[in-house]
């Protein structure tokens, strides 16, 4: 088995080896890395959380690592905790990930997300991470009606009623709503999505969260 994936975690097995835990475009998988708690194995990059590793394993229900190469190493960039707190609110996401996804359409964005890790903005990184991630969930704030009456007019958006509302159901954030809808909706490079006050954002979006999913964002 040839694969790419982002270590999410790894556990001892037996005295000298560890089961590194990956996401896949496959889903998530354990791979045995044999000696790995030997530092002179050279097996440090397969199991370092964060890091976006190929790897060449043996074609089992918990196959054994054969070969790997380092693709996207996050520790080069850990010059702030604020990555690191990043990097943990991506791996706890990928690990509760449902089952039932299609993993192969939902890979290359998480290693886009994971790479731009302490190059781009780490705010605006999981900002896009976690407004898109819903749609995995199956919910789709609702942003272009307001979710009392379904009216168009004079929109605006308030977290905890689930998206956008018209100023006779509530008074929420105009421009929040412009930026709910693009990070949402749209498909370019991180770089091109529009900045704004993230403290703000980030806000609505652990709210969201913690209204209508029950799980609390910790960044």
């Amino acid at each position: 088995m040839k694969s790419e994936g982002i270590v999410l975690s790894e556990t001892d097995y037996k005295e000298t080896s560890k089961i590194v835990n990956l996401y896949t475009p496959m889903g998530k998988i354990g791979v045995k890395a044999l000696g790995s708690k030997r530092i002179k194995n050279g097996l440090l990059g397969f199991t370092n959380t964060g890091n976006t590793v190929e790897f060449v394993a043996t074609d089992s229900s918990l196959p054994t690592l054969e070969e790997y190469t380092i693709l996207d190493s996050i520790y080069t960039r850990f010059d702030d905790l604020k990555t690191a707190k990043a990097l943990g609110v991506v791996i706890r996401i990928l690990n509760d990930l449902p089952a039932d996804i299609d993993n192969k359409r939902l890979y290359p964005f998480v290693k886009g997300i994971v790479e731009a890790l302490g190059k781009v903005n780490n705010d605006k990184v999981i900002a896009v991470f976690l407004i898109k991630i819903l749609y995995v969930y199956g919910i789709a704030p609702n942003l272009k009606s307001c979710v009392k009456c379904g009216s168009t007019n004079e929109l605006s958006f308030v977290p905890e009623l689930g998206g956008a509302v018209c100023k006779d159901h509530g008074l929420g954030n105009i421009e929040s709503l412009k930026i709910w809808n693009e990070y949402y909706y749209d498909k370019k490079k991180l770089n091109d999505y529009s900045d704004t006050d993230f403290n703000l954002l980030l806000g609505e979006i652990k709210a969201y969260y913690n209204y209508h999913l029950g799980y609390r964002i910790n960044y």
